[in-house]
């Protein structure tokens, strides 16, 4: 039997949350090369080459992330979930069609443990928010089962649901278009 073509896009905010550690002598040069970074947290953090140079012989701040990087479209919580599950767009076989999000498969999990920081250490916990559309372009075997698209989510407490994984009987090469950016005010925990 010959394979067709689906495609599954869905639009909303893609979240990008990452945590590293800070030591002491790295918090001093974040002190000091970006006081005021709250007020302009683009450029004072995020656009900061001497303070990515200086601390962390980094070149962005992606790379500094040494506990938990997580990134995917988020929902505040299971409600919200649900209601923009019925805003997924399909395409299948070349025509727009409605498939049920009831018969999707959905996984949640809690974030994994992070490594201990040393009493000196702090973590910093920053990142950002962007307008996003996603695409799932995937072949099957008809009929389509909509039964095999499943979705895996990391439930984070203050951020929300953040969809780590989409796939269609395993294809799952999710590409983004995205927009607007905004970045998330850096915390110390």
């Amino acid at each position: 039997m010959s394979k067709e073509t689906m495609q599954l896009q869905w639009s909303g905010t893609f979240v990008e949350l990452c945590m590293g550690r800070v030591n002491r002598s790295q918090k001093a040069k974040i002190d000091s090369h970006c006081p005021d970074f709250e007020k302009d947290v683009q450029s004072g953090w995020y656009e900061n080459a001497q303070l990515l140079k200086a601390g962390f012989g980094a070149e962005n701040w992606w790379s500094v992330d040494d506990l938990d990087h997580v990134m995917g479209l988020v929902f505040a919580n299971r409600t919200e979930l649900e209601a923009a599950m019925k805003n997924i767009r399909f395409i299948i076989s070349g025509k727009p069609s409605t498939v049920d999000p009831d018969a999707f498969q959905l996984s949640f999990y809690a974030p994994e443990d992070t490594e201990p920081v040393a009493e000196e250490e702090r973590v910093v916990c920053h990142g950002a928010r962007r307008e996003a559309q996603l695409r799932l372009t995937a072949d099957y075997e008809p009929p389509f089962d909509p039964s095999l698209v499943t979705l895996s989510f990391i439930d984070y407490p203050d951020v929300g649901l953040v969809l780590i994984d989409l796939d269609y009987d395993g294809y799952d090469d999710v590409s983004y278009t995205f927009g607007r950016t905004t970045y998330l005010q850096p915390r110390f925990l």
